[in-house]
């Protein structure tokens, strides 16, 4: 099953955009973006990912952009993965908010 991509629907209209690519067991990349509506416009609050080969949380702010990369040092892309899911489901309204306020 290579690539995937799904989406999840939050309470706030807010979600979640997943994309996987997996070889066998293998989680070889993956992107965990929280999308929220703002302003009538749909805005990238914040994202994890496997880009420069290392998974990471791009942490973004409204008015400054890229603020800082996250680095994930867990054991593999898959703990990564599973890891992103997870706290985007639970954190994404204050995710929202820290983008807003920054």
């Amino acid at each position: 099953m290579p690539e995937r991509e799904w989406t999840i629907f939050l309470k706030n209209g807010s979600r979640i955009v997943v994309l996987l690519d997996t070889w066998k067991s293998d989680t070889r990349s993956f992107a965990v973006v929280l999308i929220a509506e703002i302003d009538g416009e749909e805005v990238c609050v914040t994202r994890y990912d496997t880009s420069h080969d290392q998974p990471h949380r791009d942490v973004l702010g409204r008015r400054a952009g890229l603020i800082e990369k996250e680095w994930l040092l867990l054991s593999s892309n898959r703990d990564a993965f599973g890891y992103a899911m997870a706290d985007l489901r639970e954190n994404y309204e204050r995710y929202i908010q820290f983008y807003l306020q920054h």
